[in-house]
């Protein structure tokens, strides 16, 4: 007995000391796979740091004046940031994917004057437009190897400098060109910070180059007409919003025959219309209809994660709509039909998406990699925004021999309401 008794405590302890080293190497695992996306930060005194980044870090560092920038890597990067004293709240965040180890520099100053370059650049030509530089920051960006891929992200915030209701591009300058080149930039928009990043990736970027990143703005265009054409709809579906009451539109609420998913929420339709904040809110959509979340934010007063809050609830309860317009989310009415469909709604989210499917109207036919070269991007964005045009039934394909064409669908509803 004393023996089967000895023996069985051996088994729990080799039992135990297993599931200890199932754990440990667990804890182990974890660590290698969630630490190396983790995003340090570091604050920075002054206007200069030097750094290592090891594979699949991030970091973000804070200098003086507001300035933020943030890094992340794929590859083992050795660099050096220096900042112009001068400049104040600006932000950027790059992404390098690359297939060797790279060290860089950059250098960053208000005007391309400072630079000391011997010929200053001219501004950029594109598709009819006039751009002003405004951003008041440049970055200079030498690397002692070719990179394949460089991603380049600013935060669309007054904040940062930018108005988020103005049209901005990323532009590249080398040295070899006589003026500043507009590249291909995606507008990204957070639904729910209702805040919007500018982004683009440039692809084969040379060793021992230099080259020159910052952000123009749009000050006249020539397709400023569809704009107009917005605006005037807006101010006509406001002037149409006041010859309705408030009374009239609860009265009208509170007896429509409409099915509503409630989801989270456990309110009935007058607890939901004699909340003080969700009243403000509908008096001015009311008032303004067309009016935008930033422009909520600063008539109500209402704090931003309560405004959403209470938006949400509006929208759940179908008291109001929602449409996004250009830079920012418009607020309607329930009742009102957005006169702008939704198919061109959707374009709207993506300058980029729109510059294809242009395109593809020019050169019916094209190929995916004839337009891959030509916007000088990955074919993986170029694919996602080809998608998006296929699933509007916009565009379509014909396969001769090995390579698919691309044509525009102009019996899709796109073309036809036009």
């Amino acid at each position: 007995m004393v023996g089967k008794h000895s023996q069985n405590l051996k088994s729990r302890e080799k039992v135990i000391k297993i599931t200890f080293l199932i754990i440990f190497f667990i804890l182990i695992q974890i660590n290698l796979l969630i630490l190396p996306t983790l995003a340090k930060k570091k604050n920075i005194t002054g206007f200069s740091t030097h750094d290592f980044l090891n594979p699949n870090e991030s970091i973000t560092y804070y200098f003086s004046n507001g300035i933020q920038f943030g890094i992340n890597t794929n590859v083992s990067i050795d660099f050096d940031i220096q900042y112009d004293n001068k400049i104040q709240n600006r932000e950027i965040y790059i992404k390098i994917n690359n297939n060797q180890s790279i060290s860089f520099q950059i250098n960053t100053k208000t005007n391309m004057m400072n630079f000391g370059l011997s010929k200053q650049p001219g501004n950029p030509n594109y598709k009819n437009n006039r751009f002003e530089y405004r951003f008041n920051c440049i970055y200079q960006f030498i690397s002692n190897d070719s990179i394949q891929n460089l991603t380049i992200q600013f935060n669309e915030t007054s904040n940062f400098g930018l108005n988020p209701n103005k049209t901005y591009f990323i532009a590249v300058f080398e040295l070899s060109n006589e003026s500043w080149q507009i590249i291909p930039t995606e507008e990204l928009f957070n639904e729910s910070s209702s805040e919007s990043s500018l982004e683009t990736t440039i692809l084969n970027l040379e060793g021992n180059t230099e080259y020159y990143f910052t952000l123009y703005e749009v000050s006249v265009s020539s397709d400023i007409w569809p704009w107009i054409l917005i605006i005037v709809i807006i101010v006509v579906i406001a002037t149409l919003g006041l010859a309705i009451t408030k009374t009239d539109y609860i009265n009208y609420l509170k007896n429509r025959i409409t099915n509503i998913d409630k989801g989270a929420h456990r309110l009935t339709i007058e607890e939901v219309l004699e909340n003080e904040n969700r009243n403000k809110i509908i008096d001015l959509i009311l008032s303004n209809p067309g009016v935008h979340f930033n422009e909520l934010l600063r008539q109500t007063g209402i704090a931003a994660g309560n405004l959403v809050w209470h938006l949400d609830i509006l929208e759940t309860y179908k008291i109001i709509g929602k449409k996004r317009i250009g830079n920012y989310i418009a607020y309607f009415p329930y009742y009102d039909k957005n006169p702008i469909s939704n198919i061109d709604l959707k374009l709207q989210k993506s300058k980029f998406t729109l510059e294809i499917l242009e395109m593809i109207e020019r050169n019916p036919g094209i190929y995916n990699n004839l337009i891959t070269k030509k916007f000088r991007v990955d074919h993986k964005t170029i694919h996602y925004h080809l998608k998006k045009l296929f699933d509007l039934g916009i565009i379509y394909s014909k396969k001769i021999g090995r390579k698919k064409q691309l044509f525009p669908n102009l019996d899709s509803e796109y073309y036809n309401s036009k």
